[in-house]
């Protein structure tokens, strides 16, 4: 008889050993089953900006356009020293740190707030903010250090030491397990006293300043924990690793910077150890459980990086919707001609579908419910739309667009930033997680009780499987229920609307598909990554849809104009992907009809969509930059700010 082979091999069956088991209770995960959690959104709403976050953004507003000159920055490659002060005076590296511990203490919301006015200015000064606040030391210490770690490091990092994650290596990217930096325990009398540690990370951020010359102070370095270094090559399956908080003064660190096509003011680069001592007291966890647990802070640190994206698309969009107001051709502004037309509404419909879903991500974190599979939704919806739209953006610009913006000048042009945004958007899609490999990754998870609950057929365990029947029982029963009687939104929110039915609709549609997937390809299913691909981008989009409908009830939001066509132009294109419309098809869906994108352009370029563009530095030439009436009105209190707000 044929022996079977296992269903996961290799490092795939390290991450299935090393998977957190916690069952996912978020809206995404049960859209897999046909299941629409809107309890979640239920009595959530947007919270207002706190005392202490309304301060700092008013001043972190006044140093960027004061301080932060994102042209500048791009040619010379360094934020500058003197931002680097300003920053630390005001408090920016402490943004998430309790004030306890000498920090801001900012909620999730709040920080997502202060990311998207960064997103919107400067690409490389919000990296050097957000790895430090968001992936640095601080999350990780906060989350699984102790307490004497907490109270040695955290006002450390408040004060303004710079600190970075150092995960990826040359032949390690996405397949963690295969990591080759190394921690030796180093005992003296039988008792453990620290490690030493070799090996070589690569695109650490914040770690060089320049060559041989750290920016960070402290990094979280991730390795294998061995007792020889010949046993790094071990099997996966019996490799361990730790989490280390480094001291970058320790004799043995070494960096090298690098220099990248876009976000060139960038501190990222090698980092290089060689038998360098770690005491005991830096290590966080304990031995084994480092790396699963140091991984637990990026999820709601990837938050961040969507949050960004919001300013850098509201960017995009103020530029458009300039630029399609004055430039006219054929008698009239382009963006009344719908070709152009359309990219700005799409871009602004966009805008309002990415703006909810940082907000409730933030609200629910800031809540403690389950984020992990909606952070990394957030991060490649966010990401694929800043590209699409940085790219329509190109497009509206057209030769300019391709053009520096020193060549603008020569030629007394508006110097707009457009060739840099799309070499600054072009990161986004591959770092904190490829797109790829997160998608696959919540198509692995979103399908756990598929693969958990489909095990048991595949090994003909008999008592399994009748403990597995229900399951599959009661997805069967709701993807085949096309008529379900909805739960009723509370009085204060809008009735339920033909999206919330289908989005209701299409998650039962995406359980059967899942159900079939996981009957027919059985053990084959971890490998049909273009099926899973599929289905999680079904799922993703539904996501969106949700948060969408849940955001513009919102009192604040509905109140506003163009709220409704927005989301129904949004919502109609999440529609196209699921039921493409026949291409000489008589009647277009509204996202391609003529004249009501007409009406919807017009109305954004006559500036009814506004409000869009709130929270963020729109863009103006260096010069009229420092004229900006909010710096003329703050006058000179830059330079008397308080060492800490």
């Amino acid at each position: 008889m044929m022996e079977k082979k296992p269903l996961f091999q290799g490092s795939l069956a390290v991450a299935e050993a090393s998977r957190d088991r916690t069952p996912y209770s978020g809206l995404l995960a049960g859209l897999f089953e046909g299941i629409v959690r809107r309890n979640l959104f239920r009595s959530q709403s947007i919270p207002p900006v706190s005392e202490t976050a309304k301060d700092f953004l008013e001043h972190l507003r006044l140093l960027l356009i004061k301080k932060v000159d994102p042209e500048s920055i791009d040619q010379e490659g360094e934020v500058g020293e003197d931002v680097l002060a300003a920053l630390k005076d005001i408090g920016a590296f402490g943004l998430k740190i309790p004030a306890t511990y000498g920090g801001l203490g900012l909620s999730q919301s709040d920080y997502h707030r202060v990311a998207t006015l960064l997103g919107s200015h400067d690409a490389a000064t919000t990296v050097l903010i957000s790895a430090h606040n968001s992936i640095g030391v601080a999350e990780p210490v906060k989350l699984i250090g102790n307490r004497e770690q907490q109270q040695r490091l955290l006002p450390r990092l408040a004060r303004g030491d710079i600190s970075g994650f150092a995960l990826t290596e040359k032949g390690a990217g996405c397949d963690i397990w295969d990591l080759r930096t190394y921690a030796v325990p180093v005992r003296e009398h039988d008792t453990l006293v620290g490690y030493r540690l070799t090996g070589e990370k690569l695109y650490t951020t914040n770690a060089p300043r320049q060559d041989d010359e750290f920016l960070a102070s402290l990094l979280v370095v991730i390795a294998q924990i061995v007792s020889d270094p010949e046993e790094v090559s071990r099997p996966k399956s019996e490799r361990r690793f730790g989490a280390f908080v480094v001291d970058t003064r320790t004799p043995g660190c070494h960096c090298t910077r690098l220099r990248y096509m876009g976000v060139r003011g960038i501190y990222n680069g090698a980092v290089r150890f060689d038998n360098v001592f770690v005491p005991l007291i830096n290590r966080l966890g304990e031995e084994g459980e480092g790396l699963r647990r140091a991984l637990e802070s990026l999820t709601i640190g990837r938050l961040t990086l969507p949050a960004a994206c919001l300013g850098s698309l509201k960017q995009c969009l103020w530029l458009a919707r300039s630029r399609a107001q004055q430039r006219v051709q054929y008698d009239r502004p382009i963006g009344e001609h719908t070709d152009i037309g359309a990219k700005i509404v799409r871009m602004a419909s966009r805008v309002l579908a990415l703006e909810a879903l940082v907000t409730i991500t933030g609200i629910w974190a800031d809540r403690k419910v389950d984020v992990r599979l909606e952070s990394a939704a957030a991060k490649v919806l966010a990401t694929e739309w800043l590209l699409d739209s940085v790219l329509d953006l190109f497009r509206i610009y057209s030769g300019r667009g391709f053009e520096t913006s020193e060549s603008l000048r020569l030629h007394g042009d508006l110097p707009a930033p457009i060739e840099r945004l799309v070499r600054d958007a072009l990161i986004n899609v591959i770092w904190e997680g490829t797109n790829g490999i997160l998608t696959l990754w919540i198509g692995r998870e979103g399908l756990a009780e598929y693969v958990s609950q489909g095990k048991a057929f595949l090994e003909l365990q008999i008592s399994e499987m009748v403990r597995a029947v229900p399951f599959f029982a009661k997805v069967a029963g709701r993807a085949l229920n096309r008529f379900p009687r909805f739960t009723a939104w509370p009085a204060s929110a809008t009735p339920e609307s033909t999206w919330e039915r289908f989005v209701t609709n299409k998650s039962r549609d995406l359980a059967l598909k899942s159900l079939w997937a996981a009957a027919h390809h059985r053990q084959g299913l971890a490998r049909k990554q273009l099926l899973t691909t599929q289905l999680v981008k079904a799922g993703m989009q539904l996501f969106a849809v949700e948060a969408l409908v849940w955001y513009a009830s919102q009192h604040a939001i509905r109140n506003h104009q163009l709220t409704d066509g927005l989301l129904e132009h949004f919502c109609s294109q999440v529609k196209e992907a699921f039921h493409p419309t026949p291409l000489l098809a008589l009647r277009q869906p509204p996202w391609q009809n003529d004249s009501q994108v007409f009406h919807l352009a017009k109305d954004i370029l006559a500036g009814k969509a506004e409000w869009l563009e709130d929270g963020i530095i729109a863009w103006h030439p260096t010069e009229q930059r420092q004229n900006d009436p909010f710096v003329s009105a703050m006058g000179e209190q830059l330079a008397e700010m308080p060492g800490k707000l």
